[in-house]
């Protein structure tokens, strides 16, 4: 009877307990991202009768999420930290035109990419600098640095788009040079992040920043990490723009920033960082994401559309899957 009596006054969980012990378990991001993308895949297969499924298109989607991925996974160091930084698209956009420059008036392939990754770090770290120095909120300078890069490749390139020669593009296409640069990046990636000092460091200055400090791990030192591993692939990416449409115009990176944000929820990793942050999370959501923006031009829904669908997922996935410990002091969200 004693037994019974201890039972009954065990309390009942609610169903938001229930939902926080699933999305706690170490499995739960990857079966997560895997099923927004089969349920993303499937719709669109139906909307369109199977057209979703030609080679082209399929083709098309993997072209596109391998920028998106290589940025996301980029992000993700960023990320980590509690930090956003939205105008990796503009910095993306400005280290592929200035690549873009030094192929044409050199002809020098491994020169473009140099100086591609290069800038692609220089524009990163002066963003954190920005961010360190002055103590202004990294998604304020981000805001900033949209319009000044947006800018500055406007001047560059006016109204033209800046041609690149399509047999060298198609060169290395063919070649797999792609495929093995994002290879190498995303195993170095994994590597600093997982296997290294680095990213411990990173996720305890992510998920409680004032014990990181306790501990002596300098908060604006990680900061430049994050952003300096971030400026790698964004010069990356840089080049996976330049290699696949063998040019380069005000449009590219447009857009990008939601792009990797929406990746990032979508492959079950949080933005606001902490000890649930990965370095791969990224890649799934790319998938997805350039799904979902491909199915829905196909099933005929406008452009404008497009980006408010977007935006409403991504508060939706935010909401559901990036809040943080409230038993646990942490950096303010503003």
């Amino acid at each position: 009877m004693a037994e019974l009596a201890v039972q009954k006054d065990v309390p009942k969980l609610k169903a938001g307990d229930r939902i926080s012990i699933i999305k706690n378990k170490p499995s739960f991001s990857l079966v997560f991202s895997v099923i927004i993308l089969v349920l993303i895949v499937a719709l669109f297969g139906g909307v369109t009768k199977g057209a979703f499924f030609g080679r082209n298109v399929l083709m098309g989607i993997f072209n596109q999420a391998l920028i998106i991925g290589t940025m996301a996974t980029a992000v993700s160091f960023i990320y980590t930290t509690g930090n956003l930084d939205i105008s990796v698209g503009n910095s993306m956009a400005l280290a592929a035109t200035i690549g873009a420059l030094i192929y044409n008036r050199t002809g020098n392939i491994a020169l473009m990419v140099v100086t591609a990754v290069t800038v692609g770090i220089i524009l990163m770290v002066f963003n954190c600098t920005l961010s360190v120095v002055f103590q202004i909120k990294t998604v304020t300078v981000a805001i900033v640095m949209i319009q000044l890069y947006s800018a500055i490749v406007s001047e560059i390139l006016g109204p033209d788009s800046l041609k690149v020669d399509y047999s060298v593009c198609k060169m290395l296409e063919n070649a797999g040079f792609r495929y093995a640069m994002f290879l190498g990046y995303f195993i170095l990636c994994i590597i600093v992040y997982h296997f290294t000092p680095v990213g411990r460091r990173l996720r305890f200055v992510g998920g409680n920043p004032n014990c990181a400090d306790q501990t002596g791990i300098s908060a604006k030192r990680s900061t430049y990490v994050s952003f300096f591993m971030a400026g790698i692939g964004v010069g990356v990416a840089a080049i996976f723009t330049i290699i696949r449409t063998g040019s380069v115009s005000t449009e590219v990176g447009s857009g990008m920033g939601m792009d990797v944000m929406l990746a990032t929820v979508l492959g079950g990793m949080s933005i606001f960082g902490g000890a649930r942050s990965n370095a791969y999370a990224g890649l799934m959501g790319a998938l997805t994401v350039s799904a979902l923006n491909k199915g829905l031009l196909m099933a005929g829904v406008s452009s404008t559309a497009i980006q408010g669908v977007r935006g409403i997922v991504f508060l939706l996935l935010v909401f559901l899957n990036s809040e943080r410990p409230s038993t646990l002091p942490t950096r303010q969200q503003v």
